[in-house]
């Protein structure tokens, strides 16, 4: 592992500290920690040693070195998520005893690199960039770590379960210190039980409980660093896919790829006229659009390494997926993030299509179907 010299830029003068041993991700959370934010703030220049070159490119390269080793298994801070191209908190992190410094210190990078407008190359969760910026998770978030557990909680909501006996109650079992026991999720919650009108209310508690409260103590401690420097009133600005561009950069989408694996379902086929009429706005869009539209039908701006034959939904493998919703008047495309699916209504036109998608992908439409 490379070794560096790090100096933090004040004005005309360079304060630096020098680690030779250490990995980069220690000695670089040893020398964040000593220096002040005002001097952070300021610049760095980092300098890898035994190497003579400075520079953008130096930090650029510090930036993505610590991308990799913030997420690297053996820190045990995050873990990949069901997609495979994105990250989520660990509740098991306490393995590592430092693991709350670490998530501060993971904190203070990726709001340095935001400060400093550079990229990390690492993407997390969507339910996690909601927790950055204080968006409450619902219950679609929940198919990034367990995409079976996401389909049951659908389906509590899709259906009656009036007469259906299920018996459940405002608990869940979870594992205490080696045995399994049942916890409440709200107080009393043993003895409450899940009806047709009180089941939006326990899914709601449950997401809670599997997305925030089981890392609650991992969040505060990456927050606590990141506000260091991009402070709350500021990051709110933004939604979850905008603060994912914004740390992360603009993928490269290749739209042929995408078109070789998208299958079709509900009466369209790939000769129908809205489907051939949806390709050519998606050629027609700008790289921005094209992510955005990939964010809203699969939850991620990021395509699998090997390309869009290897998205990943609910039961594994799950193409990218186009069904037919009847038109009316207004109607805007919604998604099923689980099971990457566009719901796109057959629309009459080429232009009122783009218009409605547009629309769709700025404004958002979860849990709305009219604008």
């Amino acid at each position: 592992k490379k070794s560096c010299l790090i100096f933090i830029q004040h004005y005309t003068l360079f304060f630096f500290l020098i680690s030779l041993t250490e990995s980069i991700f220690r000695s670089s959370c040893e020398m964040v920690s000593k220096s002040t934010n005002e001097k952070l703030k300021q610049g760095i220049a980092v300098r890898f040693h035994g190497e003579e070159g400075m520079g953008q490119g130096v930090v650029r390269e510090w930036f993505d070195i610590l991308s990799n080793e913030i997420i690297n298994p053996d820190y045990a801070l995050f873990t990949q998520s069901a997609d495979g191209t994105t990250f989520q908190p660990n509740s098991n992190s306490s393995v590592n005893p430092d693991h709350l410094n670490y998530f501060r210190f993971a904190g203070q990078i990726l709001g340095l690199a935001l400060y400093h407008r550079q990229l990390v190359n690492i993407y997390f969760t969507r339910s996690f960039y909601k927790h950055i910026l204080g968006i409450p998770v619902n219950y679609q978030d929940v198919s990034s770590i367990d995409p079976e557990y996401a389909k049951n909680l659908q389906w509590i909501l899709d259906n009656d379960i009036s007469d259906l006996g299920l018996e459940l109650t405002f608990s869940v079992e979870t594992d205490v210190f080696g045995a399994m026991e049942e916890v409440p999720i709200k107080p009393g919650g043993t003895s409450i039980l899940v009806t047709q009108g009180n089941k939006a209310e326990y899914v709601q508690l449950v997401t809670e409980l599997r997305m925030t409260r089981a890392i609650q103590p991992q969040i505060n401690a990456f927050l606590h660093g990141f506000h260091t420097f991009i402070p709350p009133s500021l990051i709110q600005l933004f939604d979850e896919y905008e603060l994912e561009l914004l740390l992360s950069g603009m993928p490269e989408i290749d739209v042929q790829d995408w078109y070789k694996n998208t299958e079709y379902t509900s009466g369209y086929d790939p000769q129908d006229p809205v489907i051939q009429w949806f390709w050519k706005v998606v050629n027609s869009l700008t790289q921005e659009e094209r992510v955005l539209l990939l964010q809203f039908v699969t939850g991620s701006s990021r395509v699998p390494h090997g390309g869009f034959a290897y998205l990943m939904g609910g039961s594994g493998l799950q193409k990218f997926t186009i069904a037919a919703v009847p038109y009316t008047s207004n109607l805007l495309p919604t998604s099923s993030t689980c099971i990457n699916m566009l719901k796109l209504p057959e629309y009459p036109c080429q232009e009122l299509l783009k218009d409605r998608l547009l629309v769709a992908l700025h404004c958002g439409s979860y849990g709305y179907t009219m604008a």
